[in-house]
């Protein structure tokens, strides 16, 4: 069983890793949302500007984009790779706090979701940190 210590540093890292990974995701769901629905992705250091909207068309015969510029990068694209690395974290911090309290795979599998269910992590934070500082008052008593 995790000491106190050990358990309060899992916990803050887990709430760390929680907060920036569902910010991320509703980052990436509002530009994912505006590229399905203005057929644009956020461009950065582009040539209509430090930051812009690139519209885009879409061939219907392939489904490949084209229009986009050629100097600068997308921040979509940019934003979709950092979620991707800020969920494997995630994922650690998740299993980090399952492996020391000893939770069922019920438990991890919610929690996992959070990182890629807008909002949900956010809610899984809150709630499984408290069930983890409950366990960790019952244990102090016993």
């Amino acid at each position: 069983m995790p000491t106190s210590a050990e358990l309060t540093k899992s916990l803050r890292f887990f709430k760390i890793a929680s907060y920036v990974t569902g910010i991320f995701l509703l980052l990436i769901s509002v530009l994912y949302g505006m590229r399905l629905g203005l057929s644009a992705d956020v461009w950065i250091a582009g040539p209509q500007g430090p930051l812009a909207l690139a519209q885009f068309s879409v061939d219907p015969a392939t489904g490949d984009r084209f229009g986009f510029p050629t100097e600068g990068f997308s921040f979509t694209v940019v934003s979709l790779i950092i979620h991707g690395w800020l969920y494997v974290v995630y994922l650690y911090a998740n299993f980090r706090l399952w492996v020391q309290l000893r939770w069922g795979i019920g438990k991890f599998l919610i929690i996992s979701m959070g990182g890629i269910v807008p909002f949900l992590s956010f809610f899984t934070e809150r709630y499984f940190t408290k069930v983890a500082e409950g366990w960790s008052t019952k244990e102090d008593r016993a």
